[in-house]
């Protein structure tokens, strides 16, 4: 038996351990919140876990095997460090962080001691974007655009560029991930931001809420992403779209289309990728084989790199090679 211990008492926590209730091998045995009261208060909902309001005591107490750290951006503290330091394997959602040397940090404590982990870019384990990477094989690509169209939310830091990095950082991230995973590395950023709407409605807001952005990938494939964070719950646009020498591609969550001049094919996700992803993880700690995890620490870190390349790109206007960011 797996035994799993949880950082963070939000919406993702109890969205993994729905996930993990439907292993037979994994048993969730506690929480750490950032109080006693609300570790507690989340942990009544599982009569077989504890509430903490620290790692440090939880791992005390616990024997753990893995750990899920789910966290808003600024909010990752020392936990990794912690988990490296007892050699405990972890899964974090993205992004990774805001700060660019607390993240290099960790990744290279992580490469130092081989380190297992697993980063919650979820989207690559969708049996859709598997069929996506197939048919690419088959096709010449010209132009390819992604977008994160929608609303902003209500949680205090997401509005709070210092806090979550912007939409860049803690949404349209997954679009870039899937860009990375699916057409290569990307080589340079050219961003613009602004804030269209939401600063005049609410002053306290300071990310942009509309963005711009231009890859330039090693393999000279040129991306355009789009994202805004104005629209009203309940509308979204979220995808990626692909133009071949032979085909329109187009993904959106939960499906994929392919256009040619004489047929359409549609293909239907029929797997949930958030219970890949934790299959993945869990038998990586069970067994050692980290071959279906695909996603690692030092992945995460690489488009993390392109958020921290974009904003570099809006503060100094011009268009930021990766390199720039040092490993």
């Amino acid at each position: 038996m797996v035994k799993v211990g949880f950082i963070g008492t939000g919406g993702f926590t109890r969205h993994h351990v729905n996930i993990l209730s439907e292993l037979d091998n994994v048993h969730v045995v506690g929480f750490v919140g950032s109080s006693q009261k609300k570790a507690d208060a989340f942990a009544q909902q599982y009569p077989e876990a504890s509430g903490y309001d620290s790692l440090e005591v939880m791992i005390t107490r616990e024997q753990l095997d893995a750990v899920y750290i789910c966290v808003p951006p600024m909010g990752h503290e020392n936990y990794e460090e912690i988990l490296i330091e007892h050699n405990i394997p972890f899964l974090v959602e993205k992004p990774l962080g805001v700060k660019e040397e607390t993240v290099r940090e960790i990744k290279q404590k992580v490469k130092d001691t081989n380190h297992l982990t697993s980063v919650g870019y979820h989207f690559r384990y969708a049996d859709i974007i598997a069929t996506f990477k197939e048919l690419l094989k088959e096709q010449k690509v010209g132009a390819v655009s992604g977008k994160w169209m929608g609303s902003m939310p209500g949680v205090y830091w997401w509005k709070n560029q210092e806090q979550s990095g912007g939409q860049f950082n803690e949404q349209t991230t997954h679009i870039v991930d899937l860009i990375r995973y699916l057409f290569g590395e990307i080589q340079s950023v050219y961003a613009q931001e602004v804030n269209a709407v939401t600063a005049k409605a609410d002053p306290s807001v300071t990310v942009a809420d509309v963005g711009l952005f231009i890859l330039t990938l090693e393999n000279g494939l040129i991306v355009q992403i789009s994202n805004t964070s104005v629209m009203p719950d309940g509308l979204g646009d979220v995808g990626i779209q692909v133009y071949t020498d032979t085909s329109m591609i187009e993904w959106k969550m939960g499906h994929l289309e392919m256009k040619k001049v004489d047929k359409v094919e549609r293909f239907i996700a029929k797997k949930n990728p958030y219970l890949s992803e934790s299959k993945a993880f869990i038998h990586a700690v069970e067994t050692g084989d980290r071959s279906k995890i695909l996603s690692d620490y030092e992945e995460g870190w690489r488009s993390f790199k392109v958020a921290l390349a974009a904003e570099k790109s809006v503060t100094e206007k011009r268009a930021v090679p990766i390199s720039e960011i040092v490993e």
